[in-house]
């Protein structure tokens, strides 16, 4: 009987395929190595930036340099160590001179971000910069829905859509007004034809339905003190949302709202 390859084994797979299939060519030939992702594949948190530095070039790990320095801090502040979180970006090579990541490029690298998310099933997402929000969700502004979960249906399969199903403010909603009957369930060939999955197989249709927590990248706040600040106190939101995700409170019916308030006059 073959035995089932463990998340770790998949995100392998993944990242040979980046190789092999030599994804960006153009960023690849100036770049020093591939900078795919590091922590833990069974972690319930992934935070996702937009590309390497010069450090994560060179170490081949992503937010190794300062930005990531400040990062450990922030996870250190809410009793997580980096080993037991994943991290990653959009792009995995380092842009030249640290430019932008164009949108071919984080076009081109998306379909893997996707299946490293379906590989690790994470319940929550946290976006660091507005390049990895606007991927994720198309439309959103980092300025006005920082620290504001939002929940999202998206395609994770090797050929899911170009754009994130539900993306856009009308299609997102703060994750105060998610029910548990919302919460987050696996990606599978049911809850795809569920959602809307169209044509090809049920890795192609997969769709899950994740939290994204949007928050300023940390080298922005690095010599900014008021958006410093503002990224620590949003970071520190992460243990209620994620305690919310994993114990999320039932939705009082209108009748048991009535009996609620009658019994308490």
């Amino acid at each position: 009987m073959k035995q089932a390859l463990t998340k770790q084994a998949k995100l392998d797979q993944i990242r040979a395929d980046i190789l092999d299939l030599n994804i960006c060519e153009g960023l690849r030939q100036n770049a020093t190595q591939l900078v795919f992702g590091d922590g833990s594949a069974d972690s319930e948190i992934v935070f996702i930036g937009e590309a390497p530095g010069k450090s994560e070039d060179e170490q081949g790990l992503p937010f190794v340099g300062a930005a990531g320095k400040f990062l450990n801090e922030m996870l250190a502040s809410i009793g997580l160590e980096r080993s037991e979180v994943y991290i990653t970006n959009i792009v995995k090579y380092r842009p030249p001179a640290n430019r932008d990541p164009l949108p071919e490029e984080k076009a081109a690298f998306l379909p893997y971000l996707r299946q490293q998310i379906m590989v690790i099933q994470p319940k929550l997402i946290v976006t660091l910069g507005r390049h990895s929000l606007e991927t994720l969700i198309p439309g959103l502004r980092i300025s006005e829905c920082h620290g504001r979960p939002k929940r999202v249906k998206i395609p994770v399969g090797r050929q899911g859509a170009s754009t994130m199903q539900g993306a856009g403010e009308q299609r997102t909603e703060l994750y105060k007004n998610v029910t548990a009957k919302e919460q987050t369930q696996p990606a599978t060939p049911q809850r795809a034809a569920n959602d809307g999955g169209v044509g090809g197989s049920a890795d192609e249709q997969a769709i899950m339905s994740l939290v994204i927590l949007p928050l300023f990248h940390p080298a922005a706040a690095l010599y900014n003190g008021s958006m410093r600040q503002t990224l620590i106190n949003d970071f520190a939101k992460i243990p209620k949302v994620l305690e919310q995700i994993n114990n999320p409170k039932p939705a009082i019916s209108k009748s048991k709202e009535s009996k609620y308030v009658a019994s308490n006059r």
